[in-house]
């Protein structure tokens, strides 16, 4: 099989991001060029059709100056920038409406003053808490609280190693603990569960930790998303079954050629 780099061209992120644009009939704001930014940018979208793909009603919020802005950085005001709500009536006609945000701060489930910012973030509220007691200057600081946080993703323009692996599951522990717990009594869940997404390719080591992790913990490690063939796979029917959400662990055999190969033959179609 032909080798193929992690690494992505700015004209191809920006296809991926003008047809982002086109689907959801909103113009982007300028944004930084750097590959990490536009990685993060298309991972935001893949999560963003992953709640399509689930039945649910995915709304534009808060457009800057009738623009879509990224918040390509850690720091900055929530309220600054754009985000999706995505809504969906589920058992008795109750509405299950959260809210995707782009590097949103958020508050650790252990330590009121400990946060972190991960890439994705899946909160209840679109309504973000602040302070003033973060920063040695009075600056103030923009974060999901975490009684209101639901998933979040991390989103790296990078060949898997066992460190960028194991650091994962740290954050997993200190944001969502019970993904990471040996609960099993979790109830039924569309949520998808705290997930790794990267963009190059794992090597046998770190399919072995994936694995392992996967079958212990509520996570999903996702390799090799700038082909095309595995962001089709991501999104596809068996693709979505397989993976973990906050209801179930994953499922999903390992995506190798043989995988691939074997669903082609059975002429299961990868969705667009």
């Amino acid at each position: 099989m032909k080798r193929t780099t992690p690494f992505k061209t700015p004209v191809d992120f920006e296809k991926e991001l003008t047809d982002f644009s086109n689907k959801y009939k909103v113009l982007l704001a300028d944004h930084a060029k750097r590959i990490s930014d536009y990685f993060e940018m298309t991972c935001y979208n893949l999560i963003i059709r992953y709640y399509e793909k689930k039945g649910y009603e995915l709304t534009v919020q808060n457009l800057r100056g009738g623009k879509f802005k990224f918040k390509c950085s850690p720091t900055g005001l929530l309220k600054n920038f754009s985000y999706f709500k995505a809504a969906k009536v589920v058992e008795q006609g109750n509405e299950d409406v959260v809210f995707i945000y782009h590097n949103a701060t958020t508050q650790s489930a252990f330590d009121d003053k400990v946060f972190t910012t991960p890439d994705i973030v899946v909160s209840k509220t679109d309504k973000p808490a602040e302070t003033k007691d973060y920063y040695s200057t009075k600056k103030a600081l923009s974060y999901i609280p975490k009684e209101h946080l639901v998933s979040f993703c991390e989103a790296k323009n990078l060949t898997p190693f066992p460190e960028l692996m194991v650091n994962f599951i740290g954050t997993v522990h200190e944001l969502k603990p019970d993904c990471v717990s040996d609960d099993e009594d979790r109830g039924a869940s569309d949520h998808i569960a705290p997930s790794l997404m990267m963009s190059g390719t794992f090597g046998k080591p770190t399919r072995r930790i994936q694995e392992s992790f996967e079958k212990r913990y509520y996570v999903n490690f996702f390799d090799n998303l700038f082909e095309g063939v595995s962001a089709r796979l991501f999104l596809s029917k068996y693709g979505i079954e397989q993976m973990a959400s906050l209801g179930k662990k994953c499922e999903k055999v390992p995506m190798i050629d043989g995988v691939v190969g074997e669903m082609q033959n059975n002429n299961e179609t990868l969705e667009s």
